[in-house]
């Protein structure tokens, strides 16, 4: 599935000319870059894997750290903060290959959907991208530097947490699902296998008028979602079951961690008499969606705080990546004039964390 995704951060990289979204797609390709590295890839992901991780070991040791000796053509970017001392720091050129890369990626889908569709299909797909806005953007002379650094910086912060894996926010485990959720109709008609097949199937019968009828499917497809969640998953169903799995610990642990990033807001607000950045601060539904991206990255950090740290000590780590989620530096903290209302939406947080008991899933 992930040449699926790079396939997916190309379309989004190529398909806008928003800088911010750009941002947000090159932040989640290099998180993608840095699956690569992983050793415990299922088996279709390690035959996309191994090539890539070849193709970029030239700027990514074995280790998973940058080559030291190689200087970006964009700015270098130190943190002040000091967190990531030694984590990778993949440089300007890697970038420029990754982006390449998921272009690639991207034609090579549009063939296997539309094959033939366009004369376009027939065209060298390196001139295509030479042409492309992204392109000449990201290589151009012209290209203001303040712009190569902003990518460069959402392209390293997602090969650190990459390389990190997922938050504890994300990958708590669950009681087995066996009702999945809304997001699993998005995924589930790609999927190979008997058990994939058979629930397709389940799922295009028209709905009986007959109740017994319906409890029975109903019951069989409850079986077979249970199915997922065992330990001897027949080989030929493995990437359906761990992608049910996957979906539903997800979806589950999401909603958890929205509730404790909108705690932390709100936290903060009351602390602060409503007021964030000296404005007034509006409710947590009227946070547009990338602004609560931070926050997201806020409580990951609180979740993931090392047993016996200190409250300031854990504060001041999550109003770095809270900042750094925004790809600025966050000011120095024994000087931050917001630093009571930081404390407050870490309490907020771990409160929450605390009262609730823990993800929940939705099976019968």
């Amino acid at each position: 599935m992930l040449a699926v995704q790079e396939a997916g951060y190309g379309y989004g990289l190529f398909t806008t000319k928003s800088p911010d979204l750009w941002k947000w797609h090159l932040e989640n390709l290099g998180q993608l870059c840095a699956e690569a590295w992983d050793d415990g890839l299922p088996e279709e992901d390690s035959e996309w894997a191994d090539p890539y991780r070849k193709k970029f070991s030239r700027w990514i040791d074995d280790s998973g750290h940058a080559d030291t000796d190689y200087k970006a053509n964009a700015a270098d970017l130190q943190s002040r903060h000091g967190r990531f001392g030694g984590e990778p720091a993949p440089p300007w050129p890697m970038l420029l290959e990754a982006v390449k890369s998921a272009y690639f990626a991207m034609i090579e889908a549009a063939k296997q959907v539309r094959p033939g569709a366009s004369e376009r299909a027939a065209e060298d797909p390196t001139s295509r991208l030479h042409r492309s806005y992204l392109w000449q953007t990201l290589t151009s002379d012209d290209t203001p530097q303040e712009h190569r650094v902003d990518a460069l910086r959402a392209f390293r912060r997602g090969f650190r947490i990459g390389r990190r894996g997922r938050p504890r926010t994300l990958t708590r485990p669950i009681h087995p699902m066996l009702e999945p959720p809304a997001i699993w109709e998005i995924a589930a008609p790609a999927l190979p296998g008997p058990s994939a097949t058979r629930e397709r199937a389940l799922r295009a019968l028209p709905v009986p008028d007959d109740a017994k009828e319906l409890a029975a499917r109903e019951h069989e497809l409850r079986a077979l979602y249970a199915s997922a969640w065992r330990d001897d998953v027949p080989k030929e169903d493995r990437l359906w079951a761990a992608l049910y799995r996957d979906t539903c610990i997800l979806w589950v642990n999401n909603r958890r961690r929205t509730a404790l990033a909108q705690s932390a807001y709100e936290g903060y607000l009351q602390s602060s008499d409503g007021r964030f950045g000296g404005e007034p601060a509006g409710p947590w539904r009227s946070v547009g969606t990338f602004a609560k991206e931070p926050w997201y990255s806020l409580v990951d950090r609180i979740e993931d705080a090392p047993e016996g740290e200190s409250e300031p000590a854990t504060a001041e780590a999550a109003v770095w990546e809270y900042w750094d989620a925004l790809y600025r530096d966050a000011p120095p903290w024994d000087s931050d004039p917001d630093q009571a209302h930081w404390l407050a939406a870490v309490r907020a947080a771990r409160r929450k964390a605390q009262a609730d008991d823990g993800p929940r899933a939705m099976g019968r």
